[in-house]
């Protein structure tokens, strides 16, 4: 018991922030392969990342809306689906050190390194969200939500804000599943003076798509806009790649 205050009393004077019922705290920095492997019930972190998900997408929605009142709805879509998804969450969750402070089964802790997942850090900074929110109230959880995001919320209003098809398609991933799509040259033909590449792209659900261009970066475009042409095809039927 004396660890667990100690390690809660830690996390607390990194992050700047007291609570007054550190259970919620506690619950927050709680995986579910803890509360498996516990002799007395516990709760985990899910039920606080269902909230402050919530919360997240309201508070970002709402400074985007504020402080950009010129841009229209499907940008402020597209910051809010960047700044809340699991790429930066994670990002942020690193920055905190949530993943040292993480109670974890010993089978998570030792062999998985799931306290290096970004799913997993993604969700216990949205737990961390609901968890404020239910010790200090909305106006701090969005203090702080504002502290942790407020400067990817700027720079999402500046970055990807082209519709080339790169950025079109990683919005609607993210936006869909809240995941990024992963590239790859998988052929590079022709003489030096003349290339060409062929890139596949891997989209969240496990299809592929290839596209063809003189250098990399138009073979990823290139096959960003097969996907998108794909997507918008009504009535497609997308198959899995096969298994290796």
């Amino acid at each position: 018991m004396n660890d667990e205050h100690a390690r809660l009393q830690a996390f607390q004077q990194d992050l700047g922030l007291w609570f007054r019922r550190p259970e919620l705290l506690q619950a927050a920095l709680t995986h579910a392969s803890y509360c498996n492997e516990a002799r007395d019930p516990t709760p985990d972190n899910e039920r606080l990342e269902f909230l402050g998900d919530a919360i997240l997408n309201t508070v970002i929605a709402a400074a985007a809306f504020q402080r950009f009142p010129t841009a229209r709805e499907g940008d402020l879509t597209r910051m809010k689906a960047l700044v809340v998804s699991e790429p930066s969450l994670a990002t942020q969750a690193r920055v905190l050190r949530l993943g040292d402070f993480l109670r974890l089964g010993k089978g998570a802790a030792t062999g998985d390194r799931v306290s290096d997942m970004p799913s997993v850090l993604a969700d216990t900074f949205e737990a961390l969200v609901g968890a404020i929110y239910l010790d200090a109230g909305f106006e701090a959880a969005q203090s702080f939500v504002l502290a942790q995001l407020g400067p990817m919320l700027n720079r999402a209003a500046t970055e990807g804000s082209s519709t080339d098809p790169k950025s079109a398609l990683q919005v609607r991933c993210l936006k869909e599943s809240r995941t990024v799509p992963r590239y790859e040259i998988v052929a590079l033909e022709g003489p030096s003076h003349a290339p060409a590449f062929t890139a596949r792209v891997l989209l969240p659900d496990g299809t592929t798509f290839t596209g063809q261009g003189r250098c990399k970066k138009d073979a990823e475009q290139a096959a960003a806009e097969a996907a998108l042409a794909a997507l918008n095809r009504p009535g497609l039927d997308r198959t899995p790649p096969p298994r290796d």
